[in-house]
């Protein structure tokens, strides 16, 4: 595909860029973010703020499957690579315990509207351990007639008899990692994924009724050109997934020691911003839909109709329908949301295992709500979602004096006096040509954020 300046430019990157901080910003999937977890929250914790649930309240499920065939160095997830089956046959009973602990600890069949696989590689699963696992949420939870459930997989090991058990136990939504078709690119980041193996996977599961398709890319990855990133958005077109999602690379070394196998430096945020604009317009003019910072979607799209009804939310998987309070994490390394906080299970396998031997929740570490942090959150998902936010509604909600709102405002006013925020009678709203600022701007926000170049990931 040629690229034009049209795709590539607007007219105020550099101003763009000089609102940019030389630190790097959490991506706000919750709040607090998961550096504030602690471990003094504990089992007990945890159980305490289960038996406090409203039954009468739909809950979500996410369940980790923390193996892959491969190593993707680009990777910031929890998960390792396995040689032979048995270690996830051993994993999946234990999960399944899990599931029964919780089940025992709940006391009630709570109605589940979302349930979400994610890793790691959950399509590493073979049916029968996929069967075992949602048999076992139907024993302990109710299961609703219209509840999305969505997984997460490689077409490189994806087997096409597992869409036998994904179309019996109601999968209607798959998400699909991608990243770059640079061969270059795919060498690098240890990813060798053709276009044709993903498109016949997509073809195969459209074939066979699971149409709600997902694809994720990457931008920012070392040896990303202008003129190879546009040829793989040209193929994505192709595909016609139904939403897109283009994420900026999570460059965090220090914490995924696998990143440091590229021995390339990630891009600049000026190049970053480059490809970032250059997604965007593309997608946008071939009739996607942006929603929150870097996702796309058709225009007939449910998700955009709930966007427009203000019905979005943003947590550990990102964009999201799912309007459930409650948000109940299953497998190592996993993330529960809780009206009274957050719990993150063990990472560890190993520990992982041997705590479910022991019939106790497997929690390692957490973070309990104050009424502050709620207000905060509902600031910041408004902003990560929306792009607005009436921080006098917010108040109100929490009874709480609008000028408490005063020194975030005061920090906000670089982005309002060029123009890319506006601020009126306590409204904020964010142009959308300065989405790459989102998170910047909802980090004045943060109460708990410090400056650091070495513990998120970069601005844009």
């Amino acid at each position: 595909m040629k690229v034009s300046k049209k795709l590539l430019f607007s007219n105020n990157e550099k101003e763009i860029l000089q609102l940019v901080p030389d630190y790097s910003v959490p991506r706000y999937t919750s709040y607090p973010t998961a550096p504030n977890f602690h471990d003094k929250i504990n089992n007990d914790t945890y159980e305490s703020w289960l038996k406090k649930l409203d039954k009468n309240k739909k809950i979500s499920l996410y369940i980790h499957i923390p193996f892959c065939s491969s190593l993707c160095y680009f990777c910031g997830c929890h998960t390792s690579v396995v040689n032979k089956y048995k270690a996830i046959e051993n994993y999946v009973s234990l999960l399944l315990r899990e599931i029964e602990i919780l089940g025992e600890k709940l006391e009630s069949k709570f109605n589940v509207s979302h349930i979400h696989f994610g890793g790691g590689t959950p399509s590493i699963l073979k049916g029968a351990e996929l069967w075992l696992i949602m048999q076992s949420i139907k024993k302990r939870f109710n299961i609703l007639k219209d509840c999305k459930i969505a997984m997460e997989i490689d077409p490189r090991f994806f087997k096409q008899n597992l869409t036998i058990i994904l179309n019996d136990c109601g999968f209607d939504r798959i998400s699909i990692g991608v990243q770059d078709f640079s061969q270059n690119v795919q060498t690098l980041i240890n990813r060798k994924q053709s276009f044709e193996i993903t498109n016949e996977t997509v073809k195969h599961l459209r074939e066979n009724n699971i149409s709600n398709i997902n694809i994720d890319l990457i931008y920012g990855l070392p040896k990303q050109t202008v003129q190879t990133f546009a040829d793989t958005l040209e193929k994505i077109s192709i595909l016609r997934p139904e939403r897109i999602s283009a994420f900026g690379y999570a460059y965090v070394p220090w914490m995924k020691k696998q990143q440091r196998l590229i021995k390339d430096k990630p891009l600049n945020n000026e190049d970053r911003l480059k490809f970032y604009r250059l997604a965007s317009n593309y997608f946008l003019s071939n009739g996607y839909k942006a929603f929150g910072i870097d996702h796309y979607a058709e225009k007939s799209s449910s998700i955009i109709q709930n966007l427009k009804n203000r019905k979005l939310q943003r947590n550990f998987q990102g964009y999201t329908e799912d309007d459930a309070e409650v948000l109940i994490g299953i497998g190592a390394s996993s993330i529960s949301s809780l009206p009274d906080g957050y719990v993150q299970n063990i990472a560890k396998i190993a520990d992982y295992i041997k705590t479910l031997k022991k019939n106790k929740l497997p929690i390692s570490r957490g973070y309990r709500l104050k009424t502050e942090d709620k207000m905060y959150s509902i600031v910041i998902k408004e902003l990560m979602c929306y792009l607005n936010v009436d921080l006098k509604q917010v108040s109100k909600k929490f009874s709480k004096d609008i000028n408490l709102f005063s020194t975030n405002i005061k920090k906000l006013k670089p982005f309002i006096d060029t123009g890319y925020l506006d601020f009126q009678n306590f409204t904020l709203s964010i142009k959308p040509e300065a989405r790459p600022l989102v998170r910047i701007i909802c980090s004045v926000f943060d109460q708990y954020f410090e400056p650091k170049t070495n513990r998120y990931s970069f601005g844009i």
